[in-house]
């Protein structure tokens, strides 16, 4: 393969053969026109020699699996994503495109498996290839670090905006223990949005005071309402609510009445009742 340069084209592939044979005004039969064939991440070895009877490669409906927590990046930050099994059950490899859009890959350590520079081709800064072999099946537990990798992000941005897999240059493909060809993804994991939560009073039942708390996942004015039995309102708090936990504190005096009461958080569209207890 010859790549051009300033100056003379230099010869750069360790295997001699001919890349292109020109012909000019094909009048007759050319004899020993060969070329030799060359498959780049030939994982499962399933390249074949033959263009009059090609082998049928065999394949299955299995998808490997792999995924990677949501996080927001700063502009210029160097940060490692561990890259975690979430369906990934005897597999023997997988390879693949991944695009890392506004960012430049920097490197990758061994987790569950063991990977280093040799299973990455840089393309350019935001495109490399991986790849993945063993000589025995490989399984892991969902959410073990198969391997991490370390990436410096050229803008602020979220990790789903960032990584993404593709074929565009290595086919994405996975290999089971049969070398059976399957699919290859990698999901993103997001943390779960925290709502807002209302605790049992305590103590409860409860002779001189008691505490009532509520969770909240960001800062915003609540009221916190006591009831009677009968429906009627014994107290109302307006609360400017921090994020996280808040708490206020009722006493039998401030209430004034005794047996059973109800008491109603509200924050927005967020509604939630429990029952009260004082003892004489």
């Amino acid at each position: 393969m010859e790549i051009p340069v300033t100056g003379t084209p230099v010869q750069t592939s360790p295997i001699k053969f001919a890349e292109a044979i020109n012909i000019t005004n094909l009048s007759s039969e050319m004899d020993n026109q060969n070329f030799v064939a060359v498959k780049i991440g030939d994982v499962n070895g399933n390249v074949s020699t033959s263009v009059n009877s090609p082998e049928v490669e065999s394949r299955s409906n299995a998808n490997v699996e792999m995924s990677v927590a949501e996080a927001a990046i700063a502009a210029g930050e160097v940060v490692e994503i561990p890259v975690t099994a979430a369906n990934f059950s005897e597999v023997s490899g997988f390879q693949y495109t991944m695009n890392l859009n506004g960012a430049s890959f920097v490197g990758v350590q061994s987790g569950v498996l063991e990977v280093n520079a040799n299973n990455v081709g840089v393309i350019s800064d935001n495109v490399v290839t991986m790849s993945y072999a063993s000589t025995e099946a490989v399984n892991a537990n969902e959410g073990a670090v198969l391997f991490t990798l370390t990436v410096k992000a050229d803008k602020a941005m979220k990790v789903s905006e960032m990584i993404s897999l593709n074929s565009e240059v290595t086919r994405a493909e996975s290999y089971n223990s049969d070398l059976k060809v399957g699919k290859v993804s990698l999901g993103v994991r997001t943390a779960p949005v925290a709502g807002i939560e209302l605790f049992q009073n305590e103590p409860n039942p409860f002779k001189g005071m008691t505490t009532v708390s509520f969770e909240m996942p960001e800062a915003a004015t609540a009221t916190l309402s006591v009831y009677d039995v009968t429906g009627k309102v014994v107290t109302i708090r307006n609360i400017n609510a921090i994020k996280g936990l808040n708490s206020e504190i009722f006493t039998k005096d401030q209430l004034g009445v005794s047996g059973v009461l109800y008491y109603t958080l509200v924050s927005g569209d967020f509604t939630a009742t429990k029952k009260m207890i004082i003892v004489e």
